[in-house]
């Protein structure tokens, strides 16, 4: 077993609530018995949703990659999101954001293939790409980028450039939008190097960039991650009074409201993704 998710397990085993939420599916749920609990409840992949917003079809910006019922997620989370595809939109006409999955309508059982996304905190949201001559497109999918920053699209019979420009924008839209409350952007390593660079040669604001550094981490396991962000806001102080549970580091530009520090291990918090394995015979 991996060290991390040893330490996860080892965890749970230390707290009976977080065992209770992870074994049993969600520890809180709506109910006639808990009316205060709405929104995004329990853990992104033991959760369910409640009064989510979905983000629209074609609102300026961005579109859905399927038309499915994916796109729902806390209402200030689909609402940030489509605020910053409006932004990217406004400042760089022509690039249009491919919504991929965020929850179903009312979160919880397994959305295949991932493993979390049940609450509405979670939301895959496809790269910007252009031409090989830097006229923007539409996403035509999960394609995946080399290190030269081209990926083939066999659909179309084309090649296609990351868009770092218009995705940086889009991320540093999220970042500085206090609503968005971002606490992770899974991305792969590479996409990472390319967006810090080209923020760092435009001369953006030292604190964005500092952000954009701490939330952006290629997962293990869970994929490179090399064909889309999967972006994840953490709970509001509102929200956890109202059954969202808090996972993994607090970041220190957000606002947590008064309580006791939370598990500040990035390991942990990624570990938790994956299903348990049977506990080892003694």
């Amino acid at each position: 077993m991996k060290r991390g998710v040893a330490r996860a397990h080892a965890h749970v085993l230390a707290s009976p609530a977080l065992g209770l939420a992870l074994l049993a599916g969600c520890a809180r749920a709506p109910s006639p018995l808990a009316p205060a609990w709405h929104g995004a409840i329990g853990l992104p992949g033991h959760g369910v949703l409640s009064g989510g917003a979905e983000v629209p079809a074609d609102a300026e910006g961005l579109r859905w990659l399927r038309h499915n019922d994916r796109h729902w997620g806390t209402p200030r989370f689909t609402r940030a999101i489509a605020r910053a595809a409006a932004f990217v939109a406004r400042e760089r006409p022509g690039g249009v954001l491919a919504v991929g999955d965020l929850s179903t309508r009312t979160g919880g059982g397994p959305v295949p293939p991932h493993l979390s996304h049940r609450s509405g905190v979670d939301a895959d949201l496809l790269f910007f790409v252009t031409t090989i001559d830097g006229a923007p497109v539409p996403s035509p999918g999960f394609v995946h980028f080399g290190a030269d920053g081209l990926a083939r699209d066999d659909d179309h019979a084309r090649w296609l450039r990351f868009d770092v420009e218009r995705e940086w924008l889009f991320a540093k839209a999220l970042l500085e939008d206090p609503d968005a409350r971002i606490q992770w952007i899974f991305v792969s390593d590479v996409v990472k190097a390319w967006l810090l660079e080209w923020a760092l040669a435009r001369g953006d604001g030292p604190e964005t960039i500092r952000r954009a550094a701490a939330v952006m981490r290629q997962p293990h396991p869970g994929g490179v991650h090399d064909d889309h962000f999967h972006v994840r806001t953490a709970c509001s102080p509102a929200e956890v009074a109202a059954g969202c549970e808090l996972l993994g580091p607090r970041r220190e530009w957000l606002d947590y409201g008064a309580g006791p520090d939370d598990e500040p291990d990035e390991e942990l918090a990624i570990s938790l993704l994956q299903p348990l394995s049977p506990a080892p015979m003694p």
